[in-house]
This record gives C-alpha cells, structure tokens and sequence, in this order.
C-alpha cells in the first residue's frame, strides 16, 4: 500500500462534489480544505489521471507519495487527516 497527499485547486466553475465523491470513494480523508491523504495501491500517475476526468481543464491537481518514516507537523487540521498521519507516517 502507498500513502498519498492530494490536493487541487479548482479555478472557474469550481465543481468541488465530483472531486469530493471520488476522493471519498477512495476512503480519502481530508487533512486541510482542500488536502486530502489516502492509502492506495496505484501509482500517482494512474490517481492523477483519475482526478483528472473529473475536475475541468483550467483546475490544478498534485498527487504527491508519503513515506512511512517522513515528518510532518499540522496547526488546526482536520482531526482526521491528522489521525490518519499519526497512524501512517510518523510525527516529528
């Protein structure tokens, strides 16, 4: 299993749901507004191109791997994004 950071940026029409659904159905949880992490056994490519169909042309995504053993240090996150790095990836 992998660990990935996600975030986008959704500039126009900003169709947050779309995004939200998927990243949900992934069982993504979110760390800050629009910063999600997950657990997955794809590649960041094969996840970013996922993203992709369904954000618009204009918006922004980065799919970014997390090792286990990375520091990391939040202020006012989500208490389950925070949860989800203390079970996954060491804190400082």
């Amino acid at each position: 299993m992998n660990f990935y950071l996600i975030s986008y940026d959704l500039h126009h029409a900003r169709h947050y749901q779309p995004v939200w659904n998927m990243l949900e159905s992934w069982g993504a949880v979110r760390l800050l507004e629009s910063l999600w992490l997950v657990s997955r056994s794809e590649r960041v490519g094969v996840l970013r191109e996922a993203l992709q169909n369904v954000v618009d042309s204009d918006d922004s995504i980065a799919v970014v791997e997390l090792k286990p053993g990375s520091e990391w240090a939040t202020f006012n996150a989500r208490k389950p994004g925070t949860d989800w790095l203390t079970g996954n990836i060491k804190r400082y």
